[in-house]
């Protein structure tokens, strides 16, 4: 036989209904100051969003991925490269929250992003967010443990941003 419920359990009962805590605050005013309190913690930590930004200095097209994703993308930046392809990487180095202003800086001299997960789309959401529809967002992912070689991503930014790969590379160019 099971001991009887603590007096502070809540059992699904009209009688221990009170038990029911929603929130650490239970009086609107303080709860909206907890709010607002959390609200500019966040934008504090905004202005320490990090990503790494590789080879985007003269990126017609910039890769996006994270994890390990970042050193598969590396790879096919090289491959990219090797081609003439003017082609970037940004990292995001913190996920939350999302390195907007980076993304933005880049975005300035870019003609689209090409977002590489291995996920069905979180990353690509925020990338879109971030540049407020002015560039084209392309989107590649595998899941379930596949993971896309350098080639395969070489072989999607072919197929998909042809308009915004332009040749050759200023590094390329005889004077």
């Amino acid at each position: 036989m099971l001991p009887p419920p603590p007096e502070w359990a809540v059992r699904g009962t009209a009688e221990t209904r009170r038990n029911l805590i929603t929130s650490i605050y239970l009086e609107p005013d303080k709860l909206e100051g907890h709010i607002r309190h959390l609200e500019q913690k966040y934008r504090r930590a905004e202005a320490e969003a990090r990503a790494e930004c590789w080879r985007t200095e003269d990126a017609e097209v910039v890769l996006v991925g994270y994890g390990i994703m970042g050193r598969v993308l590396k790879a096919a930046v090289e491959l990219a490269r090797a081609k003439g392809l003017r082609v970037g990487l940004l990292r995001p180095i913190t996920l939350f929250p999302f390195p907007v202003a980076q993304v933005r800086q880049v975005a300035r001299l870019a003609r689209a992003f090409a977002v590489v997960e291995l996920s069905t789309g979180q990353l690509v959401e925020n990338v879109r967010l971030a540049v407020a529809g002015r560039l084209p967002v392309e989107f590649f992912s595998r899941l379930g443990g596949n993971l896309p070689s350098a080639h395969d991503v070489l072989e999607f930014l072919e197929q998909r941003l042809t308009g915004a790969l332009r040749q050759p590379c200023a590094e390329e160019v005889l004077v």
